[in-house]
């Protein structure tokens, strides 16, 4: 047991000289992305991670920064080019934002906003089946 014990820490003694021996390698900083915007006819913008390109009528690529696929029809397209870095770091969103209460939405309470909504439709479809019970004596066949 003793002999293993030692012969273990001899190895791990050996390994541990072999990698001081290595010299550590600075790590190079993460080149900036290659971007490409596109600007459309209606006066619009769209950045893409790689260069886009024509199959047919429409232009292929991928959208900065999801990564979706996205097909633009050339006749929409004005110019394909190439950002600058300033561009790009502009581009970058460098902090999160948090969105508060959107206007559509309403702001956010308490309890059970589903049911209030069922309620809603409840009267709705009473409402319809109200109308079509009129209908129902004009459209029927007289017999």
């Amino acid at each position: 047991m003793v002999k293993r014990l030692f012969a273990a820490g001899i190895l791990i003694a050996c390994a541990f000289s072999l990698g001081a021996q290595e010299k550590l390698q600075p790590v190079a900083p993460k080149p900036a992305p290659t971007l490409y915007q596109i600007d459309l006819v209606s006066s619009e913008k769209l950045i893409s991670l790689d260069l886009p390109v024509l199959k047919g009528t429409v232009y292929l690529f991928h959208q900065y920064p999801t990564g979706t696929l996205i097909s633009v029809r050339k006749s929409t397209v004005k110019q394909v080019g190439k950002m600058t870095p300033a561009a790009i770091a502009a581009a970058i969103p460098t902090t999160a934002r948090t969105v508060g209460n959107v206007a559509m939405q309403g702001p956010r309470q308490g309890g059970s906003a589903g049911m209030r909504s069922n309620m809603g439709m409840g009267r709705a479809r009473d409402a319809v089946s109200a109308a079509n019970a009129g209908s129902d004596r004009r459209t029927a066949s007289p017999e």
